[in-house]
C-alpha cells in the first residue's frame, strides 16, 4: 500500500462507516513504517489524517 492507494481511498464519496475506519487503521500503519518526508506530508500537512481521524471518532460516538 502506498501514499497515493490511500488518498484515493479517502476521497471516495461512497466509503462505508467501517471503510473509514480501516482507512484510518492503515493511514496509521502506514505512518508506522518510517515512509519517506514527502510521503509523510501527503498525510499531515495536507489535513488527511485529521480528516479521516474526525471522521472515525463521528463513527464511534454514534455506535455508542
Amino acid at each position: 500500500m502506498n501514499a497515493e492507494d490511500i488518498v484515493r481511498r479517502i476521497k471516495n464519496k461512497d466509503n462505508t462507516d467501517e471503510e473509514w475506519l480501516k482507512i484510518h487503521a492503515d493511514i496509521l500503519t502506514f505512518l508506522e513504517g518510517d515512509p519517506s518526508e514527502e510521503d509523510k506530508k501527503i498525510f499531515v500537512p495536507f489535513g488527511y489524517l485529521e480528516m479521516v481521524s474526525m471522521i472515525c471518532d463521528g463513527i464511534k460516538r454514534k455506535e455508542k
